[in-house]
């Protein structure tokens, strides 16, 4: 099992289903938001929203470079 006590803030995202989403039948659509960075995206699949949580995730060491000037 993995150690939950570390959860990072710039690893925090805020996930809003809408209506008509339904997990259960497989349905995911809404809105996901990355707090750090303020970046959203709209989404109407499972896949898609993977797709963005990733992308932020893989990014965070550039993005952590560029803060502080590192090449």
């Amino acid at each position: 099992m993995t150690d939950m006590t570390h959860l990072p803030a710039k690893r925090t995202f805020l996930v809003r289903l809408s209506d008509d989403a339904d997990p259960e039948n497989g349905l995911y659509c809404g809105k996901v938001d990355h707090l750090q960075s303020g970046e959203t995206k709209r989404f109407q699949s499972e896949k898609t929203l993977r797709e963005f949580l990733t992308s932020l995730l893989l990014d965070q060491p550039r993005q952590e470079q560029s803060e502080f000037n590192i090449k």
